[in-house]
């Protein structure tokens, strides 16, 4: 438009009329598209991020679990974090991992840091990352809590749950 139009033989109302409709047009695209993709972001945070026997996390939540004494996994996720996705897929939601969650009755969290929830950063900022995955697991009250690597296996996560379901019964 600009090549065609906006050249010194054309009048001055053409070219300024050009130049606006072509704002209008970058601007508009831009709202189009990238609106949008924030807007399903914030839709998927919040609609699917819980699928399963996952919580959706709360400090208070957090508390109120080692309160009354029970092993809490909390997986600090982000619906954009590819890393997050695939220990999700391949890990977490394996089979034999949720059967040794459901066995040792330990309750999952899921902080969803999608949109940079400001309590969320705080505790990753405790934990000493930057930002997302970040996987713990909170065994009790008074007890240091277990922090996984960023990209998990299921015979870490295994032995991690079964660590802690003896040091449960133990007590």
């Amino acid at each position: 438009m600009k090549g065609a139009f906006v050249v010194p033989t054309a009048s001055v109302i053409k070219r300024n009329a050009v130049v606006v409709l072509m704002l209008v047009l970058v601007l508009a695209s831009g709202i189009y598209f990238i609106g949008n993709k924030f807007h399903s972001a914030n839709i998927a945070s919040a609609d699917s991020r819980l699928s399963g026997d996952w919580q959706a996390f709360t400090p208070e939540r957090l508390q109120a679990e080692l309160e009354q004494g029970r092993t809490v996994f909390v997986d600090f996720t982000a619906a954009w974090c590819l890393t997050c996705k695939f220990n999700e897929a391949n890990v977490l939601e394996n089979a034999e991992v949720r059967e040794a969650f459901q066995r040792h009755s330990i309750v999952k969290l899921k902080a969803d840091w999608t949109n940079g929830d400001p309590v969320i950063t705080k505790l990753l900022r405790q934990f000493g990352r930057p930002g997302v995955p970040l996987y713990v697991l909170y065994r009790g009250k008074n007890e240091e809590p277990i922090v996984f690597p960023e990209l998990l296996t299921k015979s870490m996560v295994l032995e991690k749950l079964e660590t802690v379901a003896g040091t449960v019964a133990s007590q």
